[in-house]
């Protein structure tokens, strides 16, 4: 597959779409319509195919990569067809039975004519039309709805990236959540053979077994914090990215061995044993309730009642509760993906707390 290396992509580029071809392929992950207006004089060939395949994703639209200017000039084009595949990484142009560029440059401006792209041009494009076919076989058609509501879609992407870009400037979101907080057991008739009672189907019960307000408690003081130094959102707290890089780690930490000191302690023990004793007494009289309708096996009723009671509750949910129990936090990347998400962030990034906490904590 004899080849010649080029170092100005243009160049190349026009001498493929001034030659002959009927089928013509343009494969890159950006779109500027400035670099397609020097080849659509080219590409306006009677009986000719114009095969596209680019990046529709909200990175390359959010970014400015594909131009909707430069898609909607293609689709013009008679035998044009434009597709899409998200993972393209390469830029190929080549013509059906005759020659290819390969090169670094993508179809943009700066990517034809930038110093230090690089290219070759191969004699035969067959090798390389290969995979671009098994490319274009699983990238994905835009159905004419999808076209007609592209302007719409490409506006909402941008704006998300606008948004989304902005609040990684600024901080990021953090979410504190707690585990332990709250234990139940859900008892339900039916899981022990029994479909009702006197003709009345009975109803399950669900059975707070243990609630840890100290978790709780350590969640709500970090929320605090959090919403002392940034800004809550929907369950989450926008904060300087200087705090949560410098100072938020030590802060964390510093709450959880608070808690673990507290869930160590005799008196929050001995509460949460005080819980289970109350959870064993209420599981017993509902499974009392229902020996009488269950196929036991001939077990008498209280040994049946504690087998079942000890499955239920064991003894050692304490120390499983307890060992279990704790906070984590989570650094979320938002990119706002409807409308109403875009107005609601656009406008939590205006509000005036947030600049004030920016000037305190500068990012």
């Amino acid at each position: 597959m004899a080849g010649r290396p080029v170092s100005f992509l243009r160049t190349a580029l026009l001498e493929l779409v001034q030659g002959p071809w009927r089928q013509l392929w343009l494969v890159s992950p950006a779109l500027h319509l400035e670099a397609l207006r020097p080849l659509l004089p080219h590409l306006e060939r009677e009986g000719g195919e114009v095969m596209v395949l680019t990046d529709l994703s909200h990175q390359a639209i959010g970014e400015g990569r594909v131009e909707l200017a430069a898609l909607k000039r293609l689709k013009r084009l008679p035998g044009c067809e434009v597709r899409w595949l998200t993972d393209l990484g390469a830029c190929v142009y080549a013509a059906a039975g005759g020659s290819a560029v390969l090169g670094s440059g993508p179809l943009t401006p700066e990517g034809l004519e930038g110093s230090r792209q690089y290219g070759v041009v191969l004699d035969d494009s067959g090798p390389v039309l290969a995979d671009v076919l098994a490319w274009w076989e699983s990238a994905r058609r835009l159905s004419p709805q999808e076209w007609l509501a592209l302007e719409d879609r490409v506006a909402l992407r941008r704006d998300a990236y606008r948004v989304g870009a902005e609040l990684s400037r600024l901080g990021a979101f953090v979410r504190v959540s707690a585990r332990g907080t709250r234990r139940s057991r859900r008892l339900d008739p039916k899981d022990f053979g029994v479909l009702a009672m006197g003709g009345v189907r009975l109803r399950p019960m669900d059975v707070t077994l243990c609630r840890l307000d100290v978790v709780s408690r350590a969640k709500d003081d970090l929320d605090s914090l959090l919403a002392e130094k940034g800004l809550e959102w929907n369950g989450q707290y926008l904060v300087p990215r200087r705090f949560l890089e410098q100072e938020w780690p030590a802060i964390f930490a510093a709450r959880e061995r608070q808690l673990a000191a507290q869930l160590d302690d005799p008196e929050q023990k001995a509460a949460l044993e005080a819980q289970l004793r109350e959870a064993r007494e209420v599981v017993s009289a509902f499974l009392g309730d229902l020996y009488p309708f269950v196929d036991a096996g001939d077990i008498p009723a209280d040994a049946w009642v504690r087998e079942h009671c000890a499955r239920l509750v064991p003894d050692d949910m304490a120390q499983a509760i307890r060992a279990e129990a704790g906070l984590e936090y989570r650094v979320l990347t938002i990119l706002p993906e409807d409308r109403r998400s875009v107005e609601e962030l656009d406008q939590l990034l205006q509000h005036p707390r947030l600049r004030s906490v920016q000037l305190t904590f500068p990012v």
